[in-house]
């Protein structure tokens, strides 16, 4: 892949879990780095859910990063990424063992009907 390309800028968030002032647990999304990316919609790109009566959309998109050690400790549970303001889940890294070079992540967007953070 040619370095043009990434041409689109993503913000990586961590989950952190911060003590509030009467020392509640709340997990956070705090953005830990930022990098230039290909951003293509997936295949089956948008689609819709219903769940208990909620109708929920859902965009699917492939994000193409270099692969360098910092993204390379990335774990799907830990991380998601923002996008063009919308924040997306990571369902899946690909990485190229065989050229070391760039990695695959395989993402999700919360959209209307989503409920609130579980994590």
């Amino acid at each position: 892949m040619e370095i043009g390309k990434l041409n689109q800028r993503i913000a990586v968030l961590e989950n952190h879990v911060k003590k509030d002032a009467i020392g509640n647990h709340k997990a956070q999304w705090e953005e830990v780095f930022s990098l230039w990316a290909s951003v293509t919609v997936s295949n089956n790109g948008a689609s819709e859910e219903t769940d208990t009566g909620v109708t929920r959309a859902i965009q699917k998109i492939e994000v193409i990063i270099r692969q360098t050690p910092q993204t390379k400790r990335m774990a799907s549970t830990m991380y998601r990424i923002r996008f063009d303001g919308l924040d997306y889940d990571i369902k899946g890294i690909v990485p190229n063992f065989q050229t070391q070079d760039y990695m695959k992540l395989i993402c999700e967007s919360r959209k209307a009907g989503a409920k609130d953070d579980i994590y």
